[in-house]
């Protein structure tokens, strides 16, 4: 009897368990995902719960907030949430889910990093939860061009792209490309492809190129298109980054200035385009200087010049004979110019192509004509002239004698 009377007992209390249970919340908080997954280091993550009432009772002003640990931040809103009633299991109003936004911080490390959550019933105690995060550093790389911005046409020249790891993790077989798609700059000794096998955090790597403009090519910006493939060392996916940069072809030229003659005064020079760019706005300038004097205009405006064009221009230039030793009269030599042989300092002002103006400085050997012509005639003419000098006097004299002896030898016979 007493057994049976246990055994009610036991039951009945069983049942009570069960009905205080029954009619009891129960709240429960589920990780459902997160975006990215796995979260990047520096980006932004989206995390959304589920929070239910497994219990019998309703639940009212539900509380469930991000407790804000290293390396999550909450952002976008408050770290905690006001999610209103819950109702008992049975009914469709027994759970709610919430969505936060939190910041990676862009140093955390890779690998799984603790995130806590708590909730309650507003003013009830706090139940605390904590999920595990998977995160993995952020691959980005960056193509920087910062060596050549100006080519000169047919000439070679270096040039250097800068290829930097910004993100927080390695990279690993990298790739690198150009073109241009007019073909007006090319690469030689090589193509135009490069490959790196590791490029470690915040490792940078200079790519060089010998290229070429072509000689023919119209001066103007062209467009270069860059491309950069790479591979992440975590999971070995790749990805591809393409952008642009921008070059000019064009630029300088030179110049060739030559002694063309010189007449009464007149130097004439031979001007000529020697490079592979047009100039423009040419103007040609003799400076006043120690050995020549610039009589008139010292400058001359030829205008635009394409290259392999020449032109002559004329100056009144003279030479200081005071500042050099004379040569003995009338000596020259085998062209009939005077021995002097000076160099005359010229200035060539012009509009490059992108539009700057630049001085170019040449020396040129010039040479003056003397009239030696002139000066053999007029030694001729002193000469003759100076020799019937001569005899006139000695013809004077004679007869002056003869005429002194006649005057003597009658006075001798009057006597």
């Amino acid at each position: 009897m007493k057994k049976i009377i246990l055994s009610v007992i036991f039951l009945l209390m069983a049942l009570q368990a069960y009905a205080v249970q029954y009619e009891s919340p129960i709240l429960r908080v589920a990780l459902l995902n997160h975006d990215p997954d796995p979260a990047r280091t520096g980006d932004t993550l989206t995390m959304r719960f589920r929070v239910e009432n497994a219990g019998g009772g309703t639940v009212k002003e539900v509380q469930l907030e991000i407790m804000q640990n290293y390396p999550f931040t909450v952002i976008d809103g408050p770290a905690m949430q006001e999610l209103g009633t819950l109702y008992e299991y049975q009914t469709d109003k027994n759970y709610v889910n919430a969505e936060f936004k939190l910041k990676v911080d862009k140093d955390a490390v890779n690998g799984r990093h603790e995130l806590k959550i708590r909730y309650r019933e507003k003013n009830g105690e706090w139940i605390t939860a904590s999920f595990d995060i998977g995160i993995s550093s952020k691959e980005f790389a960056q193509i920087i061009y910062v060596d050549k911005a100006k080519v000169q046409p047919g000439k070679e020249t270096e040039m250097k792209f800068t290829v930097t790891n910004i993100g927080s993790a390695p990279l690993q077989n990298l790739v690198f490309t150009w073109s241009e798609s007019n073909g007006v700059l090319l690469p030689v000794f090589s193509d135009d492809t490069k490959y790196i096998k590791y490029l470690d955090v915040g490792q940078s790597i200079e790519l060089k190129y010998i290229v070429i403009a072509d000689v023919n090519a119209k001066p103007g910006l062209y467009s270069l298109d860059l491309s950069l493939k790479y591979e992440s060392l975590i999971n070995s996916t790749s990805s591809l980054i393409k952008t642009k940069a921008g070059i000019f072809v064009g630029g300088e030229t030179d110049f060739d200035v030559a002694f063309s003659q010189s007449t009464q005064g007149q130097t004439s020079l031979s001007v000529a385009n020697t490079g592979n760019t047009p100039a423009q706005s040419v103007s040609v300038i003799v400076p006043q200087q120690e050995n020549f004097r610039i009589q008139g205009s010292n400058s001359v405006i030829i205008g635009n010049l394409d290259k392999g064009d020449y032109t002559v221009v004329s100056f009144q230039i003279t030479q200081n004979t005071g500042n050099f030793t004379r040569q003995r009269q009338g000596q020259t030599n085998q062209n009939g110019f005077a021995g002097r042989n000076n160099n005359l300092r010229v200035i060539i002002d012009y509009t490059d192509t992108t539009g700057e103006r630049r001085s170019v400085e040449k020396n040129v050997s010039i040479q003056f004509r003397t009239d030696t012509t002139a000066a053999t005639a007029r030694t001729t003419q002193t000469s003759f002239f100076s020799g019937w000098t001569f005899y006139g006097i000695v013809a004077a004299a004679i007869l002056l004698l003869f005429a002194f002896r006649k005057k003597i030898s009658s006075a001798i016979k009057k006597k």
